[in-house]
């Protein structure tokens, strides 16, 4: 009884695992992909029907190494027409242009501020159907439609995560085989890199295995797209041609001539002038290049020619023309960039000049170094130079910068008179007095034995300021009695009316007479006691003044306090009598 339980238990779960694989074949064959693909130029297109959102038709074109697929130019949107055509969808169908969350929608732009899930630059090219939809918030993406059954095809948004029932993928290869060398009849069946598999291809990309049955034939054969071969260009390996029958039928599978010999196979040979390509089937110019269809260089490769350009330039998309390279894109320079026709120039700013290799790196200029740059000082700064003037010279910048002296005896900076100089100034003392350290101040002049030390051969100290070796000459004043004397300096210091007038002024630095030497001091020293005295007497005046007002308010305060009712009256105090020194009255 036990054991029949358990022979019932493994029947039922026996049933339900066959139902469950039921199910999902079931489930695998109503979602299995409805694929188609176009091959041309080194890119192929594959069409998907699935309903998915934009980042997850991006994810699956990314798992099988490309992208969602882009719009960049009419015959790249004409060419994903037809494959929405092949595979019977109008639209809408994902592409790879997409705006992402944060960013605003930018009208002036061809893109609108939209990018591609392939990268690169945007171009400016353009097709949308309708503006999109004004955001700065949400994400927005676009997808392919054809605005009617047989015109062109536009670009539409929407919102990423909302499901769409197809989209377009790209792939891009390094180049691409031909068609199959079949010399008979035969079915092929292409698997491509990307994992599509299709019944026919007009080029397969490289790496693409071929599954050929001939008509009649025991095995099916396979043949790799492989390369680069020698000189270039990916070709099938083995070599065609392929599922070969007599010469009667398609010629053999051979472009120009089919070869029969009595025992052997038939082969291929070509025209003169040509040779024969690797895929033993089909013949090749013997110099493709001559004339030369490219802009560049052609090299001869098996089945064609490959065009090669200048360092510089990039290959255009047709495969014949160069188009420069605008090498400043990448900032290689460290002020500015010029680009040129395949090349590109460094151009520094005003005030630098090249250096480095290839003139790339900008140093400062030392325009100083140049003479008469400035007519005195020169300060040079990064990317030009500053003139400055010499101490005591001030800058005109209306007379050409050039440098003019300052009078700084406007400035008053002597007690006394003041003489300009070029550039600096001296102070002028009177006879008798030597400058002091500074320059600025007079002080007598010292005296040995009665003559001035030093008078002779004395020498200006240098102290910032000029110093001045000889006396103010306007001071003097000449008389009509003799020789020329300073009544100024006479009458400031109070020197009496019958003091012998002193020699005519003489300049510091020369030997003045013996009475000159003496009496200068003694001059200053009689005007400063004269000071003292007056001085003296003014405080002495002014105390006995305050003592006297002192005094009377006292006495009139006392005499308050002894008020009677005869107020009019003044008392007149008693005279002491005077007596001798024997008390008697004289």
């Amino acid at each position: 009884m036990a054991l029949a339980r358990l022979l019932l238990l493994l029947l039922l779960l026996l049933l339900l695992l066959l139902l469950l694989g039921v199910v999902m074949a079931m489930a695998s064959g109503s979602g299995e992909e409805d694929t188609k693909v176009m091959c041309a130029g080194n890119a192929c297109y594959t069409f998907h029907r699935a309903e998915v959102g934009w980042h997850g038709a991006q994810e699956r074109c990314h798992l099988n190494g490309g992208n969602l697929a882009p719009v960049r130019s009419p015959s790249e949107a004409e060419q994903l027409r037809q494959l929405l055509a092949a595979g019977g969808w109008p639209g809408p169908a994902w592409i790879g242009l997409s705006l992402a969350r944060g960013h605003c929608v930018q009208p002036q732009e061809p893109l609108r501020g939209f990018g591609w899930a392939a990268g690169g630059e945007p171009g400016d090219y353009s097709a949308w159907l309708a503006e999109p939809a004004f955001t700065c918030v949400s994400a927005r993406c676009a997808s392919l439609r054809t605005a009617a059954p047989s015109g062109p095809a536009g670009w539409a948004d929407r919102p990423c995560r909302a499901p769409l029932g197809a989209f377009l993928c790209k792939f891009s290869f390094r180049g691409m085989c031909g068609p199959l060398p079949l010399a008979g009849p035969a079915r092929v069946s292409y698997t491509t890199p990307f994992g599509v598999r299709s019944p026919r291809l007009a080029v397969a990309p490289f790496g693409t295995l071929a599954e050929v049955v001939c008509e009649g034939g025991p095995t099916p054969v396979f043949v790799l797209c492989k390369g680069p071969l020698e000189g270039g260009g990916f070709a099938w390996y083995p070599s065609g041609p392929l599922c070969p029958v007599a010469c009667s039928h398609r010629n053999g599978g051979c472009q120009h001539r089919c070869v029969e010999v009595p025992g052997e196979p038939a082969r291929c040979a070509c025209h003169a002038g040509y040779f024969l390509a690797d895929d033993m089937a089909s013949c090749l110019p013997e110099d493709a290049c001559h004339p030369n269809p490219c802009q560049g260089t052609c090299l001869t490769r098996p089945g064609g020619f490959d065009c090669v350009c200048e360092a510089g330039y990039t290959l255009a998309p047709d495969g014949r023309r160069c188009l420069d390279v605008d090498e400043c894109l990448d900032e290689p320079c460290q002020h500015e960039c010029h680009n040129t026709a395949g090349s590109f120039v460094c151009l520094c700013r005003p005030g630098y000049r090249p250096a480095g290799p290839g003139g790339r790196h900008c140093h400062d200029e030392d325009e100083c170094a140049q003479p008469g740059i400035c007519p005195q000082l020169c300060l040079n700064i990064p990317g030009s130079f500053h003139c400055t003037c010499l101490p005591g010279y001030q800058r005109q910048p209306e007379s050409g910068d050039a440098c003019l002296d300052v009078d700084e005896c406007l400035r008053n900076p002597c007690p006394g008179h003041c003489r300009n100089l070029p550039g600096s100034f001296e102070c002028l003392c009177p006879p008798g007095f030597v400058p002091e350290e500074d320059g600025r101040v007079c002080r007598a002049a010292p005296t040995d034995g009665g003559k001035p030390t030093g008078a002779t051969n004395s020498t200006p100290r240098t102290t910032g300021v000029p110093r001045t070796t000889s006396i103010l000459q306007t001071m003097v004043t000449p008389r009509t009695t003799g020789a020329p004397w300073s009544t100024s300096i006479l009458q400031t210091l109070g020197t009496p009316i019958g003091v012998t007038p002193p020699p005519a002024p003489t300049a510091v630095g020369s030997a003045p007479g013996m009475e000159h030497g003496s009496d200068g001091p003694r001059l200053l020293l009689y005007y400063i006691l004269g000071s003292l005295v007056a001085i003296l007497l003014l405080l002495a005046f002014a105390l006995a003044l305050v003592a006297c007002r002192r005094r009377a308010a006292k006495q009139e305060k006392r005499a308050a306090k002894a008020k009677n009712a005869a107020d009019n009256y003044c008392w007149v105090p008693e005279q002491a009598e005077n007596r001798g020194a024997g008390g008697e009255r004289r």
